[in-house]
């Protein structure tokens, strides 16, 4: 009997030693309130999700914000990482993150500052086909409005092309440079001919990472059927550039929607056929339809004959997100991009300003996994592919 109530005493030790640990490991939860905070107006924080991920551990929280931009967490003490979205089916508009936060008794909130996903990305979209040069069907016909270009998704992650710009070079890299246009260099900023923007309200063109739009400046089937040998069909471009006029020589395909026209010096898409007015993609939070009547400067018209004066636009270079110097061999006189958005050109052997029609195309050369080469550099990023434009028919 004795032994039994011994055995039974050092039974309940143990079970009361292991109860005692027990409640000893399990980590004390705490509050953690997370504030979400813009420069941008009327953002809706109700969208976002906020995570936390425990630095030691890996362990991951989450939580939605309220409509105030508070997310709250009750979780132990520690250092974490946190990241916040407003993703919707798996994509994205703004993103905001802070690292190495240490969650303590004193300090039980932070602030998350969000932005704009895509000016947080070190890669977003660049310009990868571009088919300025166009074909020649026969000695009589040439094919004017073939030209197309695309942009490509280079991100590991879909994202929205709505709001994306598109903007002509104002000075021809095929002409002398007369220290006019080029001084706006030396300033940071850039003259260009041309201005244009995909619409959209912010999530309606989506692009999957490698993906690509088609830009057309005419989107028609240009081959006629496949009757004019060479030519492309562009009726499944995914934008056209029409700027209507009363005067203008293109055709509105209804089906495909049109790009923004934000400014046009010349009432026209006009790219270059010998591609001495290089492309430029833009992204920008300013609104286009206010600052592009402040910021028009007459000048003189480049390749003009005479004094023709025409006004031309202003903007910052900042603004431009990639680039490509195009321009032709033997009738390459100044390089007309800054070289902190291209490094060097590339060039087409053609006649210079008045050249085209030989249907050479220029296209980014092949990456690993199905990207491109991308280092501001066309010489090495692109090639010269004669005959190589695609045709993107109507699905």
């Amino acid at each position: 009997m004795k032994k039994t109530i011994l055995f039974l005493i050092a039974l309940l030790g143990i079970v009361g030693f292991s109860s005692c640990s027990s409640d000893d490991n399990t980590e004390k939860l705490s509050q953690l309130t997370v504030q979400l905070g813009s420069s941008k107006t009327n953002v809706d924080y109700a969208k976002f999700t906020v995570k936390l991920t425990e630095s030691r551990s890996g362990q991951q929280f989450t939580s939605a914000a309220n409509a105030s931009g508070v997310a709250v967490f009750s979780v132990p003490l520690g250092q974490y990482d946190v990241v916040a979205e407003d993703l919707v089916d798996g994509a994205g508009t703004m993103y905001g993150s802070l690292q190495n936060f240490t969650f303590s008794e004193a300090n039980k909130a932070c602030r998350v500052e969000v932005k704009d996903l895509q000016s947080t990305l070190a890669k977003t979209f660049v310009l990868d086909e571009l088919f300025f040069n166009c074909s020649k069907v026969d000695e009589f016909t040439n094919l004017y409005y073939e030209e197309y270009f695309t942009i490509r998704n280079v991100s590991d992650r879909p994202l929205y092309a709505d709001g994306l710009s598109f903007a002509i070079c104002g000075d021809y890299n095929a002409i002398e440079d007369d220290g006019v246009k080029s001084a706006y260099l030396q300033k940071d900023q850039i003259v260009v001919s041309q201005l244009y923007t995909i619409p959209g309200s912010g999530r309606e063109h989506l692009v999957k990472p490698g993906e690509s739009l088609v830009i057309a400046h005419t989107a028609i089937d240009h081959s006629e059927g496949g009757t004019k040998k060479g030519a492309v069909n562009l009726t499944g471009a995914d934008f056209e550039v029409y700027v209507p006029h009363q005067y203008s020589m293109t055709t509105d395909n209804a089906e495909v929607p049109n790009l923004t026209v934000n400014y046009s010096m010349f009432q026209a898409f006009s790219w270059g056929y010998a591609g001495h007015a290089p492309l430029m993609l833009l992204r920008t939070d300013e609104n286009l339809g206010d600052y592009v009547p402040k910021h028009l400067v007459k000048m003189k018209v480049s390749g003009a004959y005479g004094n023709m004066q025409q006004d031309y636009l202003i903007i910052p270079t900042r603004w431009i997100i990639d680039a490509a110097e195009t321009g032709c061999k033997d009738n390459f006189f100044h390089k007309v991009l800054p070289a902190a958005v291209d490094k060097s050109s590339i060039q087409i052997q053609d006649d210079g300003l008045y050249g085209g029609f030989k249907s050479l195309f220029v296209q980014r050369k092949p990456a690993e996994k199905g990207y491109v080469l991308d280092t501001n550099d066309s010489q090495n990023d692109f090639v010269v592919v004669p005959n190589g434009q695609k045709s993107y028919p109507k699905k």
